[in-house]
């Protein structure tokens, strides 16, 4: 029975790096790490404007009380031209944690699907293997949020408009905010959390319960010497 539940609470876990890295994928295709409304200095009561953007492109919408006007966002032009529209090497950062994310989730799904199928005796492999890859995501994932968190506080609370938009009194500044793609990569990192406390709980169940036939083992060889 300790063995069959080990091996069941090592399968859930696949399940939770699977969900994790379902939602890796979709912070990195959707497009609303930021979602933030604009003003025009000039006519603040008549302009309005919605910009939302991911990693790599997005969207504003900008009205100056003669209608909405749609423009795409390049992220990667604007962190080449325009340095000060996001800080590089926080966005790189993110970047790079989240595919670590995909990479270690992915390790540890593979090698849960393993163990729970059969035994291995592979260091990184096997059963204890999986709180490293587990860890390793949480830490990477935690490591992106916290790097966009960092982006969010030094550039995206102060302004996520183009120098173009600027020169024509366009402001953001107060107005933004962390969108839903960025919430996928904190439910990420909080699936590899609970899958480190699900190995935790059938490391110690699988841990105290083959004590107990040693126990009865010496309790039988006492009774023969009688």
């Amino acid at each position: 029975m300790p063995s069959i539940f080990k091996r069941g609470m090592i399968f859930v876990t696949f399940f939770g790096s699977c969900f994790a890295i379902a939602l890796l994928v979709a912070s990195l295709g959707t497009k609303h790490w930021v979602n933030a409304a604009a003003k025009r200095t000039s006519n603040p009561e008549e302009s309005d404007g919605r910009i939302h953007f991911g990693l790599f492109d997005g969207k504003k919408e900008l009205n100056v009380a003669y209608g909405w006007r749609t423009y795409d966002i390049d992220v990667l032009h604007l962190l080449r031209y325009e340095p000060d529209f996001l800080n590089y090497w926080l966005w790189l950062g993110t970047l790079a944690c989240i595919c670590a994310g995909l990479l270690f989730s992915g390790l540890s799904g593979v090698f849960a699907a393993i163990n729970a199928a059969t035994s291995t005796s592979t260091c990184l492999a096997n059963s204890k293997g999986l709180f490293l890859w587990n860890t390793l995501a949480l830490l990477v994932n935690a490591g992106a949020a916290g790097f966009w968190v960092g982006q969010y506080y030094m550039n995206i609370q102060y302004n996520v408009l183009s120098t173009q938009d600027l020169e024509n009194m366009w402001i953001s500044e107060g107005m933004a905010e962390l969108g839903y793609s960025f919430w996928f990569v904190v439910g990420a990192a909080m699936a590899n959390f609970v899958d480190v406390i699900i190995l935790m709980i059938a490391h110690s169940n699988s841990e105290v319960d083959p004590i107990i036939p040693m126990l009865e083992e010496k309790a039988n060889g006492a009774i023969m010497l009688y």
